[in-house]
Order: C-alpha cells, then structure tokens, then sequence
C-alpha cells in the first residue's frame, strides 16, 4: 500500500487546572505519520456494538500505539478517532476512522 499523507498522533491527557477544574492537555505521541487516507463520500455510518458514529476518512498506516482516546491532526484540522481495527489480526496494517471535531 502506497502512503500518500503524513498525520500527526495526538494523546489527550486530563489534567488539574489548578483551580479545582480539569482540562486537557495534547501531547504528539505520532509525528508525520506516514499513511493513506481514503475520504467518505457524504456520512458514513460506522456501528461498534450499540454505538454508531459517524465517519469523514479511514486512515490506513502500519501498526501504532493508538487508541479511541487519541486525535489526528492533518492539514490544519483536529480529527477525533472513533474505531481502531487490525484487519485479520495480522499486525500489518491498522484502519484508524475519524471524525472531524468542530
């Protein structure tokens, strides 16, 4: 698979405000990634057990450390993960599908 993009991996970490509050922190866990990115055309519907969400790009790269908690960031734009999956558990490639935020 040819890789056409480069993202970034972002893990979203809560931490005190110093007022009693709680805010979150992004901290680069994934720089440049290298990956491809396959666009949605309109709303995709994606279902994880009782959940569905809704999907603007799969994103296929090699396996990371990525979670549903972490973002990606690409051209300027912040994109909340909303499934991770290993396709035939064969640890060759990851599907990342995002959502943008905003």
């Amino acid at each position: 698979m040819q890789y056409n993009a480069k993202v970034d991996i972002l893990r979203v970490v809560k931490t005190s405000d110093g007022a009693g509050g709680w805010t979150e922190v992004e901290n680069v866990l994934h720089n440049d990634l290298p990956c491809r990115i396959v666009w949605s055309k309109g709303f995709e519907k994606v279902q994880f057990t009782k959940d569905t969400h809704y999907c603007d790009a799969k994103l296929f790269c090699r396996v990371i450390d990525v979670t549903t908690n972490d973002r990606a960031t690409y051209d300027s734009k912040t994109y909340e993960i909303v499934d991770v999956s290993n396709p035939d558990n064969k640890d060759k490639r990851l599907v990342i599908s995002l959502k943008l935020i905003g």
